[in-house]
């Protein structure tokens, strides 16, 4: 089952597969999985995708990897 949750405009946090992935705008950009990893794109993007990021993320430690890695978890 997909769950959806607009936290704001171009906020979104999307639930499959009890992982859960950040989208900024229309772009993933981090994931907490259903193990407890959490990754962020190392890609850089805009100052409010940075944010949002941020906010998702506040105080976890994530691993940095490649923007298709996070891709990888999107459906």
């Amino acid at each position: 089952m997909i769950k959806v949750n607009s936290v704001r405009k171009n906020y979104n946090i999307i639930t499959h597969k009890s992982n859960q992935i950040l989208y900024s705008y229309q772009t993933p950009v981090a994931v907490i999985t259903s193990n407890g990893h959490i990754y962020k794109t190392k890609q850089k993007y805009s100052v409010t995708t940075s944010r949002h990021i941020n906010k998702f993320l506040e105080g976890l430690e994530s691993e940095e990897v490649n923007q298709n890695f996070i891709d990888s978890y999107t459906i």
